[in-house]
């Protein structure tokens, strides 16, 4: 039989012991964490450039061309204010600035027909978390219609 001394609690090493897992765990999650963003914004674009697709097709397929012009006149095209007038897509608020269509990083879609990579439809792309493109929706980090 052993006898304590009734001394009880953490000894200083197990406390340091402790506290350096913890550091390391969270160096881990901190370290983990703006990527995820990056990604999560990245699908969000890629699902709503589909969306876009979808509505742009419907948008065709009752009116036999693609909205002319830039991404103000799509956005006018597929949500018109006249409530008599078909709507083909629901924005929400974060989709949308001003007269603009945007993407998950508030940058604005770029929106082209004739297209130039698509030259039977159109070009939509996302300049991406960068906001910049050198190549028109080429660039690495860029989400476009074409090389989906």
């Amino acid at each position: 039989m052993t006898s304590q001394t009734g001394d009880k609690g953490f000894t200083l090493m197990e406390l340091l012991v402790v506290i350096g897992i913890i550091i390391v765990i969270a160096a881990a999650v901190l370290t983990v964490i703006p990527g995820m963003r990056q990604k999560t914004q990245e699908k969000a674009t890629k699902a709503f450039m589909e969306r876009l697709d979808v509505a742009l097709e419907q948008y065709y397929s009752d009116n036999r061309s693609y909205p002319s012009g830039d991404i103000t006149n799509v956005k006018t095209a597929l949500w018109p204010s006249d409530p008599t007038s078909k709507q083909y897509i629901e924005f929400d608020d974060n989709e949308i600035n001003g007269d603009g269509i945007v993407d998950y990083w508030g940058n604005p879609f770029v929106y082209a027909t004739p297209g130039i990579q698509n030259t039977g439809s159109y070009d939509l792309y996302s300049d991406g978390a960068d906001g910049a493109t050198a190549s028109n929706g080429g660039d690495a980090d860029d989400i476009n219609n074409w090389s989906r």
